[in-house]
């Protein structure tokens, strides 16, 4: 008689299946959250670090009046990358990190929605700021601020550092914005059953709101980096007056992105403060609600602040007064957030420690920064501060106090999560007190030096202002802030080597990334949590029907899949399971990709075009192959998929890839939507349109071309119908059509262009002409590539295979029915407009 089989470990199989290859191979292949999350948050302390010797350096030049002890030049250079690293290198590079990690055992799934997007998303910010301080080896280190402002950046005074500059920061924006789609889909679609959004941490609420504003805010920016490209490298007129163009466009889409920035940082890390609060007040948060109707606010109105930072534009006195009043309401919002936050540790008796005296010294800091921003928000009080080192004060009184004291709070706090070990309290006190006494020695001084006439952004000043006591006392805090940040940098690498060692929940608190190991293992959780609170380690489950039918669910999930990568996909509102999604695993697709980029950068850094053609091409190509369509059949996959009572991958809105092209779309929207308004922007401040007596665009060609993109939208709509109906000739013969008209498009809108009277660098108005029609043309590229894909698969299989046919299909119609669309509008715009308006 055959023995019976040996039971397989379960357990073992799911930790070899989540485990990422050792060595070499690992470090390029890694897609897992946790790896990916560390190492965006050591990358971005490491650019924290240079940055703060930036800022040392700059501080021994100002000591002293007419000191010439750095050349003008080299302060600029060490101002412009000081600030950049700073705002794009460090602060929201770390805070998306410390996401990408956290949010899985937060909402107790086992990894983000998109393994390898978060893999590309890395690799794009490294090798972004790889480039940007590549300009140091070439000599030529950009140096018109991290603002840029024109025309200082434009071709006519800012050498190639500036080149370097955009073409690095257009990779990390790159980065950022896949970065804030895995965010929004992870949270909307991932959480444990159970989770419903009035049960999530506020936490993830604080990423979920950051990850929309990513989304809405860093595109205006990416789109203005490229269009200031075009200007630079083509000798197209963006931004150049003299041949129609704007500076103030330039201010007006950079702070368009630059205030919601502020909000970018600052809601992650009110969301760090309201994870930590808690726990050392032993006591849930005071005011759920009323903090996460707070921070909807803020996200809200901070995209109704730009003109804020443009009071001394000469801008109408009625907007700026609109402007001034959203400033004065949003600071209402972050009011509500710290009464919050002191009445939740009123009356209690809190734990000092390191995590709680870092947000403590933020509400200290962080309420002067605000008394002075309802001060800058008042324009004639703005007028007269404007340009000064009041406003350095300010700016860093905001930031410093409301991100890096909450990010040192966050690193003391999970730190036993990132490392399995306890961070030494006293020389983490030492150097808390070391950092908190030296920012406000280093920057409470500046507030009098702007009032009495110091103007920032100089190399030196005369001794007559007399104002170099209190340069002096600024350059010593710096130092001694300095020597903090060095202490407390230097204890937490000592911590992760020599630190007592950790236990699951060191800190007794409430979240679900503490019910794990520290650290945690690589899969997260063996099996799904079921949250019936929103401190579920600290309330006990509330047993009913609904609840047990979520036990019964999440209990067959204990270790599987475990042949392969495998997490729950839950509804939007409730959080009931609704799939189970498949995930990949180790590759080298994402940096291969990501290398295609950054060729095409370098390409266009050093003029070799052709290069950056190649690389153009091999990026797109790889992107194809990436997000092909495929489905093998799983290991277990309908045994597993009959147990839970739940299918494998999903379509429509249970699908993540549904849920990640409607957040890439609205990058394209807003993308489109800049180059739309800088159009109009400079249509209104323009004697005549088109400039230059130049002739209006030719409508019949290009009354050809869009006709053909609307028929293709009607025929797509035709074949959505016959989807729902599952009429498989229809379907097939409308998607047939929809390709053939789509090509048909681009055929004659390429010829159009081709063809036209004017060429992108005549003046401003034909720049923005066929930079909104180019954009467009890559947007339809993109659909009809995606309609190539699925045409033959129409053909060759049943419409109703239910291996990845129909979501496909889902995904075709929506991102095609979006391209028609905004190219109704982008023909409305460019060439309907200046016959009608």
């Amino acid at each position: 008689m055959a023995e019976p089989p040996e039971p397989v470990d379960r357990l073992a199989e799911l930790e070899r299946t989540w485990r990422t290859p050792p060595g070499v191979r690992g470090f390029f292949t890694a897609v897992n959250n946790q790896p990916l999350g560390k190492r965006y948050m050591i990358t971005s302390l490491i650019f924290f670090a240079i940055a703060g010797v930036f800022a040392l350096l700059m501080r021994v030049q100002l000591a002293v009046p007419d000191n010439d002890w750095l050349h003008p030049d080299t302060f600029n250079a060490l101002f412009t990358m000081h600030g950049s690293t700073m705002m794009y290198l460090f602060a929201v590079p770390f805070l998306e990190g410390l996401a990408l990690y956290l949010l899985p055992m937060m909402i107790g799934s086992r990894d983000v929605a998109f393994p390898r997007l978060t893999a590309f998303s890395y690799w794009m910010y490294l090798v972004g700021g790889l480039i940007m301080y590549a300009s140091f080896f070439f000599g030529h280190v950009p140096d018109a601020g991290w603002f840029a402002y024109t025309p200082l950046s434009g071709p006519a005074f800012a050498d190639r550092g500036l080149d370097f500059w955009l073409l690095g920061l257009g990779l990390v924006e790159v980065a950022a914005l896949t970065a804030g789609i895995e965010i929004v889909v992870t949270i909307l679609k991932m959480r444990a059953p159970g989770m419903a959004l009035h049960r999530m941490p506020l936490l993830v609420w604080a990423f979920l709101i950051t990850g929309g504003m990513i989304l809405f805010g860093i595109t205006p920016l990416f789109m203005a980096t490229m269009m200031l490209e075009l200007d630079r490298a083509m000798g197209m007129h963006f931004f150049n007056p003299d041949a129609g163009g704007s500076t103030l466009l330039w201010q007006h889409i950079f702070w368009f992105f630059g205030h919601p920035d502020v909000y970018i940082i600052f809601i992650p890390a009110t969301g760090v403060i309201s994870s930590v609060i808690p726990v050392f007040a032993r006591r849930p948060i005071v005011g759920y609600t009323i903090i996460v109707i707070a921070l909807l606010i803020t996200g809200f109105l901070s995209f109704g602040l730009w003109v804020h930072h443009m009071f001394a534009t000469g801008l109408p006195q009625l907007s700026l007064v609109f402007f001034a009043g959203a400033s004065f309401m949003i600071a209402l919002a972050s009011g509500a957030q710290v009464f919050a936050w002191i009445a939740t540790l009123w009356a209690s008796r809190p734990a000092y420690q390191t995590p709680l005296l870092y947000i403590l010294g933020f509400l200290f800091i962080f309420v002067i920064g605000g008394i002075t921003g309802v001060m800058v928000a008042t324009i004639p009080f703005d007028l007269q501060v404007h340009d000064s080192y009041f406003i350095v004060a300010h700016f860093h009184y905001v930031l410093i106090g409301g991100a890096v004291f909450p990010i040192f709070a966050g690193i003391y706090y999970w730190f036993p999560k990132f490392s399995g070990r306890m961070p030494g309290e006293p020389l983490s006190k030492i150097s808390f007190w070391l950092i908190f006494i030296g920012f406000n020695v280093a920057f409470f001084p500046m507030h009098h030096m702007g009032m009495f006439g110091m103007p920032r952004r100089v190399y030196t000043y005369p001794a007559e202002l007399g104002l170099g006591t209190d340069n002096m006392i600024a350059t010593v805090g710096s130092f001694a802030l300095g020597l903090g940040y060095a202490l407390a940098l230097g204890g937490l690498i000592w911590s992760i080597y020599r630190g007592r060692k950790a236990t699951a929940n060191p800190w007794n608190a409430a979240s679900l990334e503490w019910s794990i190991a520290s650290p945690p293992p690589v899969y997260s959780f063996r099996e799904p949590p079921v949250v019936t609170s929103r401190d579920p380690l600290w309330t006990a489950s509330r047993r009913d029907a609904d609840t047990d039918a979520l036990t019964t669910v999440a209990a067959k999930m204990r270790d599987a899949p475990s042949k392969w990568r495998g997490s729950l996909v839950t509804d939007v509102l409730t959080a009931r399971p609704q799939a189970l999604q498949p995930l990949p695993g180790p590759t080298l697709v994402p940096i291969i990709t990501a290398l295609g980029f950054v060729a095409t950068a370098i390409g266009v850094l050093f003029q070799a075009y052709f290069m950056a053609l190649v690389g153009a091409f091999f990026a797109v190509g790889m992107l194809g192959y990436w997000l092909r369509p495929t489905h093998r059949p799983l290991p277990d996959e309908q045994e597993i998929s009959e147990s839970i009572n739940l299918p494998v991958g999903g379509t429509g809105t249970r699908a993540l890839a549904w849920w990640g092209v409607v957040s890439g779309l609205v990058v394209l929207i807003m993308a489109l939507g800049t180059l739309i308004y800088a159009y109009f922007y400079i249509w209104l401040y323009s004697e005549q349109w088109p400039q230059d007596d130049l002739p209006r665009p030719r409508l019949v060609w290009a009354s050809l071309a869009y006709g053909s993109l609307l028929l293709s939208g009607m025929t797509q709509v035709w074949a959505s119908y016959g989807m729902r109906r599952r009429h498989a000739r229809q379907i097939r013969i409308a998607s047939v059509a929809t390709f053939g008209l789509g090509v048909m498009f681009l055929i004659l809108q390429v010829g159009a262009l081709a063809t036209a009277d004017i060429t992108p660098t005549e003046n401003a108005y034909t720049s923005a002409f066929f930079a909104t029609n180019w954009l467009l043309l890559i947007y339809a590229a993109a659909g009809v590539g995606v309609l190539g894909f699925l045409v033959p698969r129409l053909i060759w299989h049943d419409v109703d295979d239910p291996h990845g046919l129909r979501l496909h299909q889902e995904i075709a119609e929506v991102f095609w029915l979006f391209v028609v669309v905004a190219g109704l509008v982008t023909f409305a715009t460019t060439y309907v407009s200046p016959y009608v308006l």
